[in-house]
């Protein structure tokens, strides 16, 4: 059976995986790199050291012919980067990566620019320092000899295309939905936001399918890495479409959810939700005729980590979490937790209320509680900040009644059935929850290779397992709950700018 051959770059390591067509994995290999922090709110990785672990992480999977059966090469990586690129792909300086916060005062320029507003109705997204247009904005403003020597502005799977077929400067539609000047209407480059940024459109890359593979593995590429020469590469796609598509989303009203460190909801849609209150944000797919609609928690199972370990010392002898103990205590207390609440705001909030100074909370507490109790506010915390993203959707008429659960919070005997009651919807947990990202980019490659005849036919490639229904009784327990909830957000609001304030001051401890 044919294999496709996955390069998937992430925060910490770039994993290499091998599946066959029917979606199964043959075989996996992770190369970590490092992310540098220069400065306060920078966050940086050398290009170098990414295609140096993409070299060895093929590699890896290249002994004994392990690669002779790759019919076609997918690729996905984090979002939100910028890398500087001569023409001939060198780079100039390291990756500003998605996590790197430095270009406050270019989004600001932007918003005063465009109007917040104005900028949402084009590109679907708020400014956002995350983004890469502010990034690149800052390159120019203070490394502008950098910019000027710059031929190309990509993302990390973008360099990884260049690397392997010789061509930079190519990037698919999702990439350039995060980069924050994709027009989410017409899929172009808008004009507008670029000329208020500042930038030359001339430095942003051309934008191709996901599933283009008329690039192939140059000769150069085929002798590092052990791929044959001539091998189908795909442009590929973010690691947020990839996830779509690898947890099984293919189509206008489906949806799912991933949590990890973060945790978002995202579902399918013809056309952009412009919401209101510009609460959920946008990225084209994979399948560029389609629009991911995505509302994102900021801190999920990071929040109920610190949770547990720091607040209520819930740890083995190695000092490791110790869930068992802690998800036996969970089911020990009742839906509602008895009218305790945890807000895991303690990095801030994305969606709904898109406040950096929001703080964390532990509402309710008295005499009668129990450590039960205080553990299953802990995991209600996170659901109820998914199940605002889940409204959001919905209130801006996403169909959002059945979600397939992916990544490595939903090993948790707790949350899957949580999930449903909370959010009023189906749940299911993929076979492979923490494959969906790497499985996505298969799917785009195969697609393109024409292994799949479409989207959808590939999507049977995906399988998932315990089905779990809202109980009637607990989903109206917890609807009263989520009342309560959201009051605690609006009702304290000052006070946790107050809060944030004083952390900000040096007599806080400067943790601001």
């Amino acid at each position: 059976m044919a294999t496709i051959l996955t390069l998937d770059a992430g925060t910490s390591a770039l994993k290499c995986s091998l599946f066959h067509t029917d979606g199964t994995l043959k075989r996996a290999y992770a190369a970590e790199y490092p992310t540098c922090y220069p400065r306060e709110g920078w966050a940086e990785q050398k290009a170098e050291e990414l295609l140096a672990a993409a070299v060895r992480a093929t590699r890896a999977l290249s002994e004994d012919g392990g690669l002779d059966d790759v019919c076609a090469v997918g690729l996905t990586g984090t979002m939100n980067g910028c890398i500087a690129l001569t023409e001939t792909g060198e780079a100039l300086r390291p990756n500003i990566i998605h996590l790197d916060t430095r270009a406050q005062r270019e989004v600001d320029h932007l918003t005063e620019a465009l109007g917040m507003r104005a900028f949402y109705g084009k590109t679907g997204n708020r400014p956002d320092v995350h983004y890469g247009l502010p990034k690149a904005m800052w390159l120019k403003a203070h490394e502008p000899d950098v910019y000027r020597r710059a031929r190309w502005l990509v993302n990390t799977k973008d360099l990884i295309y260049g690397f392997l077929t010789g061509v930079y400067g190519r990037s698919d539609y999702s990439d350039a939905s995060l980069f924050g000047a994709l027009n989410i209407h017409t899929r172009a480059w808008d004009e507008d936001v670029v000329h208020a940024a500042g930038v030359d459109l001339e430095k942003l890359p051309r934008l191709l399918p996901s599933h283009d593979v008329s690039g192939r593995v140059s000769a150069a590429a085929a002798r590092l890495t052990g791929l044959r020469e001539g091998t189908p590469v795909a442009v590929g796609a973010g690691d947020g479409p990839c996830s779509t598509h690898g947890s099984g989303v293919f189509a206008d009203g489906q949806a799912y959810l991933t949590v990890g460190s973060s945790a978002w909801v995202c579902g399918l849609s013809r056309t952009a939700r412009m919401d209101e209150a510009m609460r959920i944000f946008h990225y084209t797919d994979m399948d560029e005729h389609l629009v991911n609609v995505c509302g994102t928690v900021q801190c999920a199972a990071t929040a109920l980590d610190f949770y547990l370990k720091t607040v209520l010392g819930l740890t083995n002898e190695r000092g490791e979490i110790d869930f068992p103990a802690a998800e036996a205590l969970a089911q020990d207390s009742v839906p509602g937790a008895r009218g305790l609440f945890f807000l895991p705001t303690l990095m801030g909030e994305r969606c709904p209320w898109w406040d950096s100074a929001a703080r964390g909370m532990l509402a309710g507490l008295t005499l009668t509680h129990t450590r039960a109790d205080m553990v299953r506010a802990g995991y209600e915390g996170v659901a109820q900040a998914l199940n605002n993203c889940v409204d959001a959707l919905r209130e801006n008429g996403m169909t959002v009644d059945r979600l397939t659960l992916s990544g490595g919070g939903v090993k948790s005997r707790v949350w899957p059935q949580m999930f449903a009651d909370v959010c009023s919807a189906v749940t299911c947990i993929h076979v492979n929850p923490r494959e969906t990202t790497s499985l996505g980019a298969a799917m785009a490659a195969g697609v393109g290779a024409g292994v799949y005849a479409s989207f959808a036919d590939a999507a049977k490639i995906v399988h998932t397992r315990d089905e779990r229904r809202p109980d009637p009784e607990t989903a109206a327990a917890y609807r009263r709950h989520t009342a309560v909830y959201r009051a605690l957000y609006s009702q304290m609001k000052d006070a946790m700018h107050a809060a944030s304030r004083y952390q900000a001051t040096e007599s806080g401890g400067n943790h601001g």
